[in-house]
């Protein structure tokens, strides 16, 4: 079982296919001080959802989302899903086959999430990384 705050393992995400299942479970990682995430029926397949305003903590800066929105599109790409959109503050993917699928795919992001923001909170200077010198010295 995870601890309040700590990603979670797919089958712990909820289901909040219905708006009350969405309301408690984004008051819980509120409460938690966590990233929100959660599965829902969208028509006969699934949908993501990751949101980092339910924590109070430092959101993922733009240099560490990029990594997701890479991750996203190649999802996109494989046909895994056919839409995702990536904000510095929310993800959301749709649709996805099946709920076990949605729940891996959830899984993943909302632990990349995590560790990105406790990257951030350890060493928030990072500085943007340098261009490539041409000849592929650094």
């Amino acid at each position: 079982m995870s601890k309040p705050g700590m990603p979670l393992q797919a089958a712990l995400i909820p289901d909040c296919t219905k708006p009350e299942a969405h309301r408690a479970a984004y008051k819980k990682a509120k409460a938690n001080d966590a990233i929100f995430v959660c599965i829902a029926r969208h028509g006969q397949r699934w949908k993501v959802q990751l949101d980092v305003m339910a924590s109070r903590k430092p959101y993922v800066p733009d240099q560490a989302m990029t990594v997701l929105q890479s991750a996203a599109e190649a999802l996109v790409l494989d046909g895994t899903v056919e839409q995702a959109n990536i904000g510095a503050d929310y993800i959301s993917m749709w649709p996805i086959e099946t709920e076990e699928r949605a729940r891996e795919i959830g899984a993943a992001f909302h632990a990349a999430m995590y560790g990105l923001q406790l990257l951030h909170i350890a060493a928030p200077g990072q500085p943007e990384p340098s261009p490539p010198r041409p000849g592929g010295g650094r």
